[in-house]
This record gives structure tokens, C-alpha cells and sequence, in this order.
């Protein structure tokens, strides 16, 4: 008899009846409770198949001594040598409850409707819709709810028989993985499965499976007494290990699926409620040799990884013996998990639509495609999840809580509403208590439980079972402890860290400035201390008290520069050294040497970096000594953002800066103007935002520049802030002749507009136009007052159109205009700061070429900031340099022009960012520094922390270290914990690769 001839009906009438047919679907109890006359639907049952009641026994106790018992050793260490057996005992115990509570209420239900038997699922949904009003929500998908948690929980129990084989297959054959003992197990597994597709077939097979398990019981029972070398054992527990046992015990006691399958299938199920039936007997004799069992093993062998055969000596034949036999137990019980996995889905594709019911044909075809599918699914995430022990528990506790322990308590709690909770509601009070015990279990058990914990193996973290007391290490921790160092960027001098960790608090961490040449630097160093402290707060979230604590205290020394700013000539260095005082639980002491309030940020820093959270502690954890000397390979740093032609918030500017200071990048390049927009509203010359702006609500404020400029300052970084000219202006500048300052802008409305600027709308500066050099030196001062950069500028002059010069002054050469226009520029410029600053920059362009030649007076203050390595030749060699080479260093690259069609320039990767080192083949060069740009052409609000980080942090240690070393292994890694910094942080960066690869980095790929 196939298994589909077992699946249930949606449609059945009831017996003694003359009403039409009952669809469970749709249908409801009666909402008066009718009183018992004798009618018992278990009477009535006519299984196609039946099974004899030894076979349902048998078919239990098969269950209950599967793989599951093995781990019950491990599972009593994690509880203690004195909790652990009492829970084994009282899960037991509530496990035989639930059931019976469950078959009673299908009963029931089955008893009120008049039909032989109801399913779980939708006895389920009947039973939630005849309770209070909040469970009918639940009850109206209760069908798909109970579908689901049954498939995953048989899938899971599955997959765990399925990895116990294996490993014990690869034990035997002394294979260095799994992956042979998968391949060659496959094929018998889809053979039994097709084997065995009956309750009495299978029944037949567990009789021969429990003489197995008990022989191997007994053989390792002998190994347990004939050497006990178990360690110190614990009498108590933890709240973690104990959810980690919980889940275990649930594993293996629980049987829904099973129970339900054998109740459907006897001629007489009433022996299953029985007072000595198949539910008491088949539960409580596992639960007891599992009680003996595991405590015997867990004093005999101690804390083992995973199961107690995997602490049996292989040299042993005996164990070797009792391994074999219980992987061939194992394996026999599959078909029998199997079954109820395999009637879900029959059933669910059988009554998906009853106006098309599918034949019998059909679903032979189906049940023929669904058993293979579903070993192979199994075998699958074995593959994937190759660690026992967690992933019993993990199985244990995302479905058993739910289908042995919550929904049969609420079942009952809606089949007695509203009046029939007995005396002083004690059902509605022990159901209540039930179901919030089994939802917290879940909770805990499926949020927080971690499966994994990594150890430091060769300098590198690996994933291992997270099961041993004592030795449960998140990823984070493991990385900071293990011996490669996760600093980033990595610093250029000595480091030593240690590796021990001790819990620390923010509220803990105060402040000791020792030296200051300022009352500025001073302040700012106050301030530079809270938002360090504010990043580590947003770390600290919702962790729990730990009464452990290390206080901090940062001593700094600044004997430097008195100005806080960050200009060309700050020295960015700094020295740290962290240590703790000599004592138990004495403080830590952090000292900072530093040359400027700069390198003490950067020091700052340094130190979030030496702090993490550990989810497992649940706390704030810091190594207990460092010592780090660093310095930048390059003094300009740059992230340049582009805000004309897509406006962004202030507060992603500012969470842009943070991120830039996370990777100690030191300048933030504002391109507030361009062709399409003009975007800072400037009180000197307001026309400019009036004209050019998208809008009131897209318009940067005095004010907004002022908070993102100071913001930025204490954040050790610079803002820069670029209005292009002479072209690039657009509209902006069209309203000279309506306040009679003449012609502004040439070239708005020219055509066609490909051959007067790369995107519409065009418009150049007019050169000959004395006021526009006004307007300039106005908009100069405004920007140098609001920013306070007064060493470093940026003129612009990109993409400077010849052909509008020259329709306009066809007598004059562009290049000599251009030169003019750049010479008057310059004069203004000095005019607005008082001085010419130390650095003055111009975007690279064809007409710069004679910048080299023909502004001699200007060549120690002037640079270029060179978007194509092809700048690389004789027009820039000793020409002060920013490299910001569009084909390595352009963010936006790769994600199409938006003018057209699929062209545009392939995607900067990571690696290419990081590995690209231009002045590497170009010793000439006078290179300043570098700097990635953002062109906001296809981006917006909501896209930029993604398209910009990790790879703009790539950068910074490419300009901060500059080590020859490539995009490897071990800088993946390390890449991958700083952006997991930085997500933790509130920016949203994009991955670098798959979780997987998170946890195996050095497996991956």
C-alpha cells in the first residue's frame, strides 16, 4: 500500500449523519459544547493498512533510541551532573503529556464532528477557531503553519540521522571528511527509502533495529564501566548551555510526527492513550535509559564534542562494534522519519485543489519524485551543516517547542473556552504556563543559541562544534584573540596585541588629558572622546549586566601643533599602549603619544578597534595590552561626493564622515556644483542656489555646512569643498543681465550639447566678464569661512569646453583664456584667504597641459587631481599630485552611463581598489595622495552607504599603509571584520561575499 493511500481527506461525512459532507477547510465546532453519548470516533477507524500494536511499540521505542540518545552525555554535561539528569526526566515527562494532550484533542474534535479521525492540521486550525479571539488569527493559517513546522522538523530529524552515519561510516573508514561516507551512503538511503513504504514494513525493520540498539547499548555501557577517565564534573549550568541541553533533551523524546502516523494507522488506537499504551511506554522507557545512559557517560567519558561514540577509542573493536551497529540502527530508522514528511506533502498536493483533484496515477508519480527529493534534501544540508551536536539542538528547539509543547496546550486551552477550565481554571492556568515555557524555549533556543564557536587554529579562525563547556567562542572574539591582527587600516609601525580579553563598559571608560598645547586642541579632544564613546555605545545596546567590568582610562599627550584642523602639514602620527594595572581586575590603562589632536583621533580610533562585542558574553569585550606606532604613507586622503546632481541628506553626509574616520581617511571632497545643480545655498551670492538648486528642500545652509564642517573636524578630518569653473555651471549663473552684471555664462543653450560639455545642461563662465571674478572672491570667502580650510582648495576646472570660448571669442586662443581665467582666479583667491593656500587643486583635462609650462609662478602651490592613469607622463612629473584614477578608484564605475545603452567603464572591485599603486611604476610623481569619487548621476538617498563602503575603506589602507601586498586571503578577512565594524555602526555597507564565507574564510572560494 502506498503512502499516499494514507494521506487524510478534506471532505468526509460524518457517521450516523445526515448532513452533507464536511469540509475541514471551512469547518467549526458547534459553539455549545455537546456533552458525551458514548461516541468513540477510534471505534470507527478503518485503516487501508493497519498495524498491529506491537508494531506501533516497536515503532516508538525505534524512534527513542535513535541518534538522538547518543547525545544525551553531552546534553547532561551542558545541564550538570545533577540538573542535567532531573531534566531529562521532567522533559520526559512533559513530552508524554503533550503528546496525550494532543491525541485527546483530536479526539475530541473528531468525537464532536462525528468523523473517525481528524489530522494535525486541521484539528489545529478547528481547535484555534473555537478558542478566544487572538488565536483565531493563528488558527485561519494553521494548516500551512502545521505543514511547515512538521516538514522542517522531519527534514531536520533526517538530516541529523543522516550526518550520525556518516561520521560514524567516516570513523570506521578512517576518511579525513564526510563527503566520501555522503556519496557512498546516498544510494542505499533513496533504496531503503523506496523499500520501506508502509508502517508494517517498517515496523518489521525496527524490531530488527531495536536488537541492534540494544546490543549497542549494552556494548558501550561495558566501555562506559571498563575506563571512566571523565573530567571534573559540573554540577550546575548556565543559561546557554542549558538551552543548548534543552534542545537535545526535546530532540530526542519528542515523537509527533511518528505518534501521529501509528495513531492513524492502528485498528484500535485507543491503546495509544492507554495507561500502559504506546505513548507512556514508548516515551518513558527512552527517557529513562536515556537518564541512566547519559549520566553514566557523562561521568564515565567527561565533556565530549558531539556524541559519546565519537569518544570511544577506534583502536577498540568492541567500540568499532558498537559504532557499526548503531550506524546501521540509524539508518534503519530513516524510513520511519521519513513517513510522516512524505504523507505532508501527498496530502498538501492532493487536496490543493478538490475541484481538480490530482489521480492516482499522479500521485504515485508524485510520491515516487517526493521520496528521493526528500533523502536527497537531507543529505543536502547534512552537507552543509556537518556539525551534529548544535544542530540537534537547533532542530530541537525551531519545531518540537512548537508541535510537542505550544500548539497541543493551545489546542486544549480553545477546545475548553470560554467555560470549561475546571475548578479555579486550573487547565486555562496550566496551559497558559505551558505555552509561555515552550514560546520562551523557542525564543531562546532558536535566536540566541549559537550553533557554531570558532577556534584559533595556525593564526586562523575556524568553525568547530559549539558544544564543549567552557570553550564557547563567537567569530568576533576569535578574530580579535587569534594571532592576525584585525586593525584596519593596518598600521604602518610596530604592533604587539595581546591575546586574552577582558569585559569593559563605556560608562567605565574616562578621559586623563595630560598635555595639550591648546585650549582649542583641549576641547577638542573632549569632544573627539564622546563620539568615540557614542560609537561604542551603539555597540553596547541591549546587553546584559556583567559584574566583571574593567574600568579604562585614556591618557593623552598632545605636544604638537596648537591648531586642532587637519591641514597639509599635520603630522597624523600617534602612539598607543595599553596595559593593565598590576592586580586582579585592575583597570586599564590607555596612553596616547601624539604630535596634533589629528593623530590623537586616529589613536581613538585605534582603540574602538581593540573593543567588540561579544554576542555569547553579551558584552563589551577589549584586549587586556597593545602597543601600536602609526603613521599615513600619504597625507591627503580623500572620499570625494558629488551632491549636484542628486541631493542627499545631511545626515547621510555625516554618517559618510564617520565611516571615513572609521578608515582614517582625512578628506571629505564636496562637489556642491556641477552642471545640473548648484546645491549650497551661499548668503554672499544666493542667486546661485535660486537659479541652480532643485529645490528648497535640496539646498545645503550656511548652517548645514557649518554642523557637517565641525562634525567632520572632530572627526579629524577636512571638508573641501569644490564649485566647479569655468564650466560645469548651467543655469546657476544665468541671471547676470536681469541685476545688469552682463553676460555671466556663455554656451546654456548651445547645440548640439555633445560638443559643449559631456552632460546637458551646458554653460561656461565668461572669462572677460570683471564681475564674475567678484562673484568668485565672494563665494571663496563664504566657503573658506564655513569650512575653515585656509592650506588646501579646489578650483575645479574640469572638462573645460574650447569650442564655447572660442564661438564667443574667436580671436583669442581657449588655452590663453583659460590661463587668464585661471590667473584672475588665483588672485581672487588669495584676496578671500590672505594668502595663497599651500595647495590649490584643478581637475585634470587637456587644457591643463600647459599648466606645467605656463604657470611657473604657481607650481609649488598648484596641483592636479588626475582622473586617468594617462596623466601619467611628462605634463605632471613634479606637478603636486591626487590620484584618483577613474579606472581603479571610481565608485561609480560599473554601473552603466545613464545616457545610453550598456556601455560605461567595468566595475571597480575591492581588490582592484586595494591593489592599485600607480606611483608603484612612477617615482617621478609628487604624489600628495588619492582619492575615490562618487558621481551621483545613477545614485541617491538610500543607495550610497552600499555603493561606497567597503571599497572606499579598501582605499584608505591603500593610502594609509601602502604595503605592496595584494587583495589576499588574510586582507579578505580582515576587510570583512572591518565592514562588519562598520554595519555595527549604522553603515549600511554592502558584502563583501556570502555569510558561509564569513564563518570559512579560509575554505571559501
Amino acid at each position: 500500500m502506498a503512502a499516499f493511500e494514507a494521506v487524510s481527506r478534506l471532505m468526509i461525512k460524518p457517521l450516523g449523519s445526515r448532513l452533507s459532507l464536511i469540509d475541514f477547510r471551512r469547518a467549526a465546532l458547534p459553539e455549545i459544547r455537546s456533552q458525551d453519548d458514548g461516541f468513540d470516533p477510534r471505534l470507527y477507524r478503518d485503516p487501508k493498512c493497519p498495524i498491529r500494536p506491537w508494531m506501533a511499540y516497536f515503532n516508538l521505542l525505534r524512534t527513542g533510541f535513535g541518534a538522538g540518545v547518543l547525545g544525551l552525555p553531552l546534553a547532561i554535561s551542558q545541564c550538570g551532573i545533577i540538573l542535567g539528569p532531573l531534566m531529562t526526566l521532567a522533559t520526559g515527562a512533559l513530552m508524554i503529556y503533550t503528546h496525550l494532550t494532543l491525541l485527546r484533542c483530536l479526539n475530541e474534535i473528531s468525537r464532536q464532528m462525528r468523523i473517525p479521525y481528524i489530522s494535525y492540521r486541521y484539528g489545529f486550525r478547528i481547535a484555534l477557531l473555537h478558542g478566544p479571539p487572538i488565536c483565531r488569527f493563528i488558527g485561519k493559517r494553521g494548516p500551512t503553519i502545521i505543514a511547515v513546522m512538521m516538514m522542517l522538523s522531519q527534514v531536520g530529524i533526517c538530516t541529523v540521522f543522516v550526518i550520525f552515519t556518516t561520521d560514524s561510516l567516516r570513523d570506521i573508514m578512517d576518511w579525513q571528511t564526510s563527503r566520501p561516507a555522503l556519496l557512498t551512503l546516498l544510494l542505499p538511503y533513496i533504496l531503503l527509502e523506496f523499500s520501506m513504504k508502509t508502517l508494517k514494513i517498517v515496523s518489521y525493520v525496527s524490531l530488527f533495529g531495536n536488537f541492534l540498539n540494544l546490543v549497542g547499548l549494552v556494548l558501550i555501557f561495558y566501555l562506559i564501566f571498563d575506563d571512566p577517565h571523565g573530567e571534573t564534573i559540573v554540577a550546575t549550568t548556565e543559561a546557554l548551555p542549558f538551552l543548548f541541553a534543552f534542545g537535545t533533551f526535546l530532540f530526542n523524546m519528542s515523537a509527533v510526527g511518528v505518534v501521529l502516523s501509528l495513531d492513524k494507522a492502528l485498528k484500535y488506537p485507543k491503546i495509544m492513550t492507554a495507561r500502559c499504551g504506546v505513548v507512556i511506554i514508548g516515551i518513558l522507557v527512552p527517557t529513562l535509559v536515556s537518564t541512566v545512559f547519559g549520566t553514566l557517560g557523562y561521568w564515565s567519558f567527561g565533556t565530549m564534542e558531539e556524541n559519546i561514540l565519537r569518544s570511544l577509542p577506534f583502536d577498540n573493536p568492541i567500540a568499532m562494534t558498537a559504532i557499526g551497529l548503531y550506524m546501521i540502527a540509524v539508518a534503519l530508522a530513516y524510513p520511519i522519519q521519513c513517513y510522516p514528511g512524505i504523507q505532508i506533502i501527498l496530502e498538501v498536493a492532493k487536496n490543493h485543489r478538490l475541484s481538480e483533484a490530482p489521480s492516482d496515477r499522479t500521485m504515485k508519480i508524485l510520491e515516487y519524485i517526493a521520496r528521493p527529493v526528500f533523502v536527497c534534501t537531507s543529505f543536502t544540508i547534512s552537507y552543509l551543516i556537518p556539525f551534529q551536536g548544535p544542530f540537534v539542538a537547533f532542530v530541537g528547539s525551531l519545531c518540537t517547542t512548537l508541535l510537542a509543547i505550544v500548539f497541543p496546550a493551545m489546542m486544549e486551552l480553545c477546545l475548553m473556552y470560554p467555560s470549561h477550565y475546571g475548578k479555579f481554571h486550573i487547565h486555562l492556568v496550566k496551559n497558559l504556563m505551558i505555552i509561555i515555557f515552550g514560546i520562551i524555549i523557542w525564543f531562546f533556543g532558536v535566536v540566541i543559541l549559537p550553533l557554531w564557536t570558532w577556534d584559533c587554529v595556525n593564526d586562523k579562525c575556524v568553525p568547530s562544534k559549539a558544544t564543549e563547556r567552557g570553550k564557547l567562542q563567537s567569530l568576533m572574539t576569535c578574530n580579535m584573540l587569534c594571532a592576525s591582527m584585525q586593525l584596519w587600516p593596518q598600521p604602518t609601525g610596530t604592533v604587539s596585541l595581546s591575546t586574552t580579553a577582558v569585559p569593559v563598559r563605556v560608562d567605565l571608560i574616562e578621559l586623563q588629558i595630560i598635555s595639550y598645547p591648546s585650549e582649542s586642541v583641549r576641547d577638542h579632544l573632549r569632544y573627539a572622546f564622546e563620539l568615540m564613546r557614542n560609537d561604542l555605545r551603539i555597540l553596547e545596546q541591549n546587553t546584559h549586566g556583567f559584574q566583571e567590568w574593567r574600568s579604562v582610562v585614556v591618557r593623552v599627550s598632545v605636544n604638537g601643533s596648537i591648531d586642532p584642523r587637519m591641514r597639509l602639514s599635520t603630522d597624523e602620527s600617534y602612539k598607543l599602549s595599553l596595559r593593565p594595572k598590576r592586580g586582579p581586575g585592575g583597570s586599564l590603562v590607555v596612553n596616547i603619544l601624539a604630535q596634533s589632536f589629528c593623530g590623537a583621533r586616529h589613536a581613538f580610533e585605534t582603540f574602538t578597534q581593540l573593543i567588540w562585542l561579544d554576542p555569547h558574553e553579551n558584552t563589551l569585550l577589549a584586549l587586556e595590552a597593545a602597543k601600536i606606532e602609526d603613521f599615513p604613507k600619504f597625507r591627503y586622503r580623500g572620499l570625494m561626493l558629488d551632491t549636484a546632481r542628486n541631493y542627499f541628506p545631511v545626515r547621510d553626509i555625516i554618517r559618510t564622515i564617520d565611516a571615513m574616520a572609521a578608515c582614517k581617511l582625512n578628506t571629505f571632497h564636496w562637489r556642491a556644483s556641477d552642471s545640473q545643480a548648484f546645491s549650497i545655498f551661499l548668503s554672499s551670492v544666493p542667486q546661485l542656489s535660486d537659479y541652480g538648486a532643485y529645490g528648497k528642500g535640496a539646498v545645503y545652509t550656511p548652517n548645514d555646512v557649518r554642523i557637517i564642517a565641525r562634525h567632520a573636524r572632530l572627526r579629524g578630518i577636512r571638508v573641501l569643498i569644490e564649485i566647479d569653473t569655468p564650466a560645469h555651471v548651467g543655469r546657476a549663473w544665468s541671471w547676470g543681465e536681469y541685476v545688469k552684471l552682463g553676460d555671466l555664462v556663455h554656451c546654456v543653450d548651445a547645440d548640439p550639447k555633445n560638443s559643449y560639455c559631456n552632460e546637458p545642461p551646458c554653460g561656461q563662465l565668461n572669462p572677460r566678464n570683471p564681475h564674475v571674478y567678484d562673484l568668485l572672491e565672494r563665494i571663496y570667502t563664504e566657503i573658506i569661512q564655513l569650512t575653515g580650510v585656509t592650506d588646501l582648495f579646489h578650483l575645479g576646472s574640469d572638462d573645460v569646453s574650447e569650442r564655447c570660448w572660442a564661438d564667443h571669442f574667436n580671436k583669442t586662443d581657449s588655452k590663453k583664456l583659460w590661463l587668464e581665467y585661471i590667473r584672475s582666479a588665483l588672485q581672487h583667491l588669495k584676496n578671500a584667504n590672505g594668502q595663497l593656500p599651500s595647495l590649490t587643486l584643478l581637475w585634470t583635462s587637456s587644457i591643463t597641459e600647459i599648466m606645467k609650462s605656463e604657470l611657473k609662478d604657481y607650481i609649488n602651490i598648484i596641483g592636479l587631481q588626475a582622473r586617468t592613469a594617462a596623466w601619467a607622463h611628462k605634463f605632471v612629473v613634479g606637478i603636486r599630485t591626487v590620484v584618483s584614477h577613474e579606472d581603479a578608484w571610481d565608485l561609480n564605475n560599473g554601473m552603466g552611463s545613464w545616457y545610453g545603452g550598456y556601455d560605461g567603464a567595468p566595475y571597480n572591485s575591492w581588490q582592484r581598489v586595494y591593489e592599485y599603486r600607480p606611483w608603484g611604476r612612477n617615482s617621478a610623481w609628487n604624489v600628495e595622495g588619492g582619492e575615490a569619487t562618487v558621481w551621483s548621476s545613477s545614485l541617491s538617498v538610500g543607495g550610497l552607504d552600499a555603493r561606497v563602503w567597503p571599497r572606499a575603506a579598501a582605499l584608505a589602507e591603500r593610502l594609509w599603509t601602502d604595503r605592496a601586498e595584494g587583495a589576499t586571503r588574510p586582507v579578505h578577512a580582515r576587510l570583512d571584520v572591518h565592514r562588519t565594524r562598520l554595519v555595527d555602526r549604522g553603515i549600511q555597507a554592502a558584502p563583501l561575499w556570502s555569510l558561509w564565507c564569513t564563518h570559512n574564510p579560509y575554505t571559501c572560494g
